[in-house]
C-alpha cells in the first residue's frame, strides 16, 4: 500500500516566465531556484521554494491559461503567509494583483481553520493565501 507523506512539488504552465516570476518571487516572496540554468538553456523550467516543497514554472508562450469555467480540473493551491491578511489586501492591490474576493474568509485547511484569501496569478491560476498561526 502507498502511504503519501507530503507534497513534493507541483507544476504550472505559464505564458510569460518573467511576469510569473514577478508574481511568485517578487509579490509572494518565493525563492527562485535554477534561474540562471534556465536562462542559459540548461534547464526547461524554473523552480520556486515553497517551504519544503517546490513550485515549478514551465514557460509555454502558447498556453491559453486555465479554463476559468466551473468544470476546470485545477481549482487552486494554498500557501501559508505571515501577517494579517486584512493588512496584505491593500499591498496586493497596489501591485496589481487580482483578488477573487474582496476580503478574507474563514476556511479549513491542512493546518486547521483560519483566515484565507483567493487571488489570481498573471496566468489566471487561483492562489489561496492562508494566514499562519504566528
Amino acid at each position: 500500500m502507498i502511504r503519501v507523506q507530503a507534497l513534493d512539488h507541483f507544476v504550472l504552465r505559464v505564458r510569460d516566465l518573467e511576469r510569473a516570476l514577478g508574481f511568485y518571487r517578487d509579490v509572494l516572496g518565493l525563492e527562485a531556484l535554477n534561474l540562471e540554468e534556465f536562462r542559459a538553456g540548461r534547464r526547461p523550467f524554473v523552480s520556486l521554494r515553497v517551504g519544503q516543497q517546490l513550485l515549478d514554472l514551465v514557460p509555454d508562450p502558447g498556453f491559453a491559461g486555465p479554463d476559468q469555467g466551473p468544470h476546470d480540473g485545477f481549482l487552486h493551491f494554498c500557501v501559508i503567509v505571515a501577517g494579517p491578511l486584512t493588512e496584505l489586501v491593500p499591498w496586493l492591490l497596489a501591485r496589481g494583483v487580482a483578488l477573487v474576493e474582496d476580503r478574507p474568509s474563514w476556511r479549513m485547511g491542512a493546518q486547521g481553520w483560519g483566515w484565507s484569501l483567493y487571488i489570481r496569478d498573471p496566468d489566471g491560476y487561483v492562489v489561496e493565501l492562508k494566514e499562519g498561526n504566528s
